[in-house]
């Protein structure tokens, strides 16, 4: 998932007919189940990377080899994952299939008793398997939310009933961060290009590949229906056609990395904001649950949608509990002394030193997240918040303002003002029937996104939020700028990623 996830790709009609015009039926299927999702697992979960590239144009394959097919599961439209298996006998793990990766890690047996994120989940373990090869290099990849780290081993890998001899793979020991904690998956396997495999492992589908002899492609499908059993469909060597109409448009793969190619032109409604004017760099990535770009381009896509911040937007939300308390409180004491009494300060302590604005981030991601035992440095962190928005009460009340007024101004000026943009946006879904589509120009065609489409819609305990598929993020110069198109995406288009080729096709997904 990659939700999510993050996290995909198109051909000709004779071509089509020939690769796509049927799938046999002894195809190998995995049908997995799904399990449920809640706001917060969703913005954890996401998993952004940076991307770096592909090329080329797809010629005429060879005949037809059969089909290999892995079903995915559809983790609320943020993480789309299947079943594998490691060792003899197998042991079972459901894996990300990540296009914006090229290495397989799950969690390892050794890892320590105190990694949360490996005891809740399935954990490989090499003494209860026959075909079980040491390696012992250490294994280190490094996500947005810190390094994870293990060591590789070598052992039979089934994917889609083929049974891969010899896959060198990593035990993680250490999974960092809340996405791995929250994440419906096991581990990641990843289906990018040999080029960007840590340590130089093999990647799965080139060993799939080599002893299988099937078509060097994969494609996949997934559904965005959220309860729909099955949640997608990958096939190893084939295009199954009940799961696109029309032709696929292919583009060349521009850097055989991720699965980079171009994108002609984007906009939004008709015309109003081109967001990639003469043309821009794009990944498809199954590994993403949402659609990534530029920080400034994004921004303005999502105040076209009418979205408010989602770091600003649970900002007031917090801010709003405490502060009818506060303007009672501050006429009479200071503004320390106001969030000792309100206990958002320890009063043993009794002195705070003022961070950096930032922190108050950290600090509301620890009390929405509905954490009940704060650390040290977060319970600062919420002090800090709290004197500040004392202290603009204290100054507003000085100078005769209402506390109508003082209660909009404090949220403003801390929320929208003081805290980083968290580059999340948060729609009304009263307002989805009015919102434009957005086009994406590839390849010559055009495919379009419409507000269903673009729109995240989660419903937690009777209650709907609406989440902006759009979300910004900024790469070092060296490989950004850069847009990730993910699960939004290619939900919508049926994709096919084609190795030998080194192109990616995309096609209305059905």
């Amino acid at each position: 998932m990659s939700h999510r996830r993050d996290v995909v790709v198109l051909a000709s009609v004779v071509l089509c007919g020939l690769l796509c015009g049927h799938v046999s039926a002894t195809s190998n299927r995995v049908t997995l189940k799904h399990k449920p999702l809640d706001v917060e697992r969703i913005r954890r979960g996401k998993v952004l990377r940076a991307g770096q590239l592909a090329r080329n144009h797809f010629e005429e394959v060879g005949s037809h080899l059969g089909d290999h097919k892995e079903v995915i599961t559809n983790y609320m439209d943020a993480q789309y994952y299947g079943e594998i298996a490691l060792g003899t006998p197998g042991q079972n793990f459901e894996v990300v299939f990540d296009t914006g990766s090229s290495n397989l890690w799950i969690p390892s047996k050794s890892c320590k008793w105190y990694n949360v994120a490996c005891k809740l989940h399935n954990q490989y373990d090499s003494t209860k398997s026959t075909t079980y090869v040491k390696n012992g290099t250490e294994f280190a990849i490094q996500y947005g939310s810190g390094s994870l780290s293990g060591f590789l081993s070598s052992d039979t890998c089934s994917v889609a009933d083929l049974d891969i001899q010899g896959q060198t793979f990593a035990e993680a020991t250490n999974e960092p961060g809340i996405a791995f904690v929250m994440g419906r998956f096991d581990g990641i396997l990843g289906l990018a290009f040999e080029r960007i495999a840590v340590d130089g492992v093999v990647p799965v589908f080139y060993n799939m590949i080599s002893q299988f002899n099937i078509q060097p492609l994969f494609s996949v499908w997934f559904s965005r229906t959220a309860n729909a059993s099955p949640g997608g469909e990958i096939v190893f060597g084939d295009v199954d056609p009940a799961h696109f109409d029309g032709d696929h448009t292919y583009v060349p793969v521009t850097r055989e990395a991720y699965w980079q190619f171009n994108v002609d032109a984007a906009s939004i409604g008709n015309g109003d904001f081109n967001f990639c004017e003469g043309g821009c760099p794009a990944i498809a990535d199954t590994g993403t649950s949402l659609i990534a770009g530029p920080s400034k381009e994004v921004a303005k896509i999502n105040k076209m949608l009418g979205a408010t911040d989602a770091l600003a937007d649970e900002c007031k939300q917090y801010l709003s509990s405490y502060l009818p308390d506060l303007l009672k409180k501050v006429e009479n004491a200071s503004p320390l002394e106001v969030c000792q009494d309100m206990h958002l300060c320890d009063k043993v302590t009794g002195l705070y030193k003022m961070k950096q604005t930032s922190s108050a981030r950290r600090s509301l991601s620890s009390v929405l997240g509905g954490r009940s035992v704060v650390d040290e440095e977060e319970a600062s962190d919420v002090c800090q918040l709290c004197q500040m928005a004392a202290t603009f009460v204290e100054n507003s009340l000085q100078n005769n303002a209402t506390a109508e007024w003082v209660e909009n101004f404090v949220e403003h000026e801390v929320c929208d003002n003081l805290l980083p943009a968290s580059g999340e946006g948060v729609v009304d879904c009263d307002k989805l029937g009015s919102m434009p589509n957005i086009d994406f120009s590839i390849g010559g065609r055009n495919f379009t996104l419409t507000p269903d489409q673009y729109i995240l819609k989660v419903t937690t305990a009777g209650q709907s939020e609406c989440i902006s598929g759009f979300m910004g993020i900024d790469l070092p110069p060296s490989a950004g700028p850069l847009w990730i198109l993910g699960d939004v995406f290619l939900g919508a288009y049926h994709t096919v990623f084609d190795f030998q080729n080194k192109r990616v096709g995309f096609a209305t997904a059905k």
